[in-house]
């Protein structure tokens, strides 16, 4: 299949940033287009909400975007060489606002959202969790806390509690525990809860000086699961970028 990115990154588009895109901890920043130079191989875009700086490092940048192919959506990415910061860029009605000029190099791809993507929680898409460990139940309400969701795992926060006393601080990578992801949207009447054993492949103890920092990896989801946790993502996503317009 051939994709012509004249066909995908418009103006007014919606858009990701996503950072580090092929490491154990990527994450992304949510855009809208403002202009396109295909020419120069360019393409302008809001300043995100958390703004990015002369400061700001990577090791990659990718810029994404989903669209409606047949019966499914998909991602869809470039990656970018670099960036620029403009203060005061004009737009169509003479208002002045931060952007970002990003450069670019074909060609597109589609993008693997599976590994790549992590969405920060919300007020309106709420996430909670529990964990089986050792014959005791954990909730997140109380014994830790989701920091991100992707297409395949969670990053959770742990505290360690008058030295090490949490019992959770105690679990290795490569362990195995059963895990309870629940999505809840808002508006809708019922949260969903999705039973998922999860792999730890990730255990960061130098995090902060009172929180560890584990990923976990789903190893057993159905399809059926799978097209649920993607569903969530995406409205989130979609809610998230219609919320700063």
């Amino acid at each position: 299949m051939t994709l012509f990115i004249d066909k995908i990154f418009l103006p007014s588009v919606g858009v990701d940033l996503v950072f580090n895109m092929n490491s154990l901890a990527p994450y992304s920043r949510s855009s809208i287009i403002f202009d396109v130079d295909f020419g120069n191989e360019s393409i302008t875009i809001a300043q995100p909400r958390t703004a990015l700086s002369q400061k700001t490092t990577f090791r990659e940048l990718h810029l994404t975007t989903i669209i409606q192919e047949k019966n499914k959506k998909v991602r869809f990415g470039i990656e970018c060489q670099g960036f620029n910061i403009i203060d005061q860029y004009l737009l169509a009605n003479k208002t002045r606002v931060s952007a970002v000029l990003l450069k670019y190099k074909l060609p597109v791809e589609e993008t693997n959202i599976r590994s790549a993507f992590r969405l920060p929680l919300s007020t309106k898409h709420i996430i909670k969790s529990k964990i089986l460990y050792k014959n005791f139940e954990y909730d997140s309400l109380k014994d830790f806390s989701i920091r991100d969701v992707s297409f395949n795992g969670v990053g959770i926060i742990v505290p360690k509690i008058n030295n090490n006393s949490n019992p959770l601080v105690a679990i290795k990578v490569n362990e195995e525990i059963n895990f309870q992801i629940i999505l809840a949207d808002t508006d809708e009447e019922d949260p969903i809860a999705i039973p998922i054993r999860a792999l730890v492949v990730r255990v960061n103890p130098r995090y902060s000086e009172r929180y560890i920092l584990m990923g976990l990896q789903f190893i057993n989801l159905s399809n059926q699961n799978e097209a649920i946790i993607n569903k969530f993502i995406y409205d989130a996503q979609v809610h998230g970028l219609n919320s700063k317009n």
